[in-house]
């Protein structure tokens, strides 16, 4: 199928300035009148699986773009490799995101199409040479360098697994995880245009650790899984102290889309 008659059957709707976080999580903390309105936005991906950018995002094939949490859907990442030519890493531990990753990579080589998260009608579109620019790390992306362990979701049927164990459940594997800065140097990056965080509850120490150090990426997309599934009565607390970090560290927000909210570094 051509690229463009592709893209068409992406999702590319409007995005409510709101979506899922409530005004309690936000309230006084991002600036309505600094989001874009939908005619500059895109959503990327499928309905489950996609991402909102800016439509001048500024992506090229000289981006590199670091990509954490893919479970058995990485439709938004393998599009930011079709569509801008990036250079793009996944980062994620989980046991079926390592082996939907490998099954891709075997189905790209032999010729076969592969199919998005087990669905019977949406499938990737990815060719050897969009592969070559694609790069998996099975490791976690955390606040810290060390072994941690994740706990599995309550569904077995469900692929993401969880370091804060916001499903409470007591089954788990343990995995490396490292600092943003440790994996970059890992891979002999020495920038990075976007972050995809999708980590399960852990996305608090990586955004703090990433404005800690001075360099947050140019584009930030980070899932607050709290806004869905709390862990207590202070995840709105935990929700607006991590976002206060972003905007202190220059950002400011330019799409929520349910509980995921797009960043753009001021410049």
């Amino acid at each position: 199928m051509p690229l463009i008659s592709y893209m068409k059957k992406l999702v590319r709707r409007a995005i409510h300035r709101g979506g899922g976080l409530t005004d309690l999580q936000l309230s006084g903390i991002i600036d309505r009148a600094l989001l874009l309105p939908a005619k500059r936005l895109v959503k990327l991906g499928t309905t489950y699986g996609g991402w909102v950018l800016p439509l001048d995002s500024g992506l090229t094939k000289d981006s590199t773009c670091y990509l954490a949490g893919a479970g058995e859907d990485i439709s938004f990442d393998t599009i930011l490799v079709r569509q801008f030519g990036c250079r793009v890493r996944i980062i994620d531990p989980t046991p079926r995101a390592i082996k939907h990753f490998e099954a891709l990579s075997e189905a790209v080589a032999a010729g076969r199409p592969f199919s998005v998260n087990g669905s019977t009608s949406e499938f990737y579109h990815v060719s050897p040479s969009d592969l070559e620019r694609m790069s998996f790390l099975p490791i976690g992306l955390a606040g810290l360098d060390q072994e941690m362990k994740f706990y599995f979701p309550k569904d077995p049927q469900h692929v993401s697994c969880s370091t804060a164990n916001l499903q409470r459940t007591s089954e788990f594997f343990t995995a490396q995880c490292h600092r943003l800065s440790a994996i970059m140097k890992q891979q002999g990056d020495y920038k990075i245009d976007l972050l995809k965080i999708d980590i399960e509850g852990a996305e608090y120490e990586v955004i703090r650790d990433i404005t800690d150090s001075g360099v947050p990426p140019r584009l930030l997309l980070v899932e607050f899984d709290e806004a869905h599934s709390p862990l207590d009565a202070q995840a709105s607390s935990r929700i607006a102290a991590s976002v206060k970090q972003l905007l202190d560290a220059g950002m400011h927000c330019v799409a929520i889309d349910g509980s995921n909210l797009t960043f753009v570094l001021d410049r």
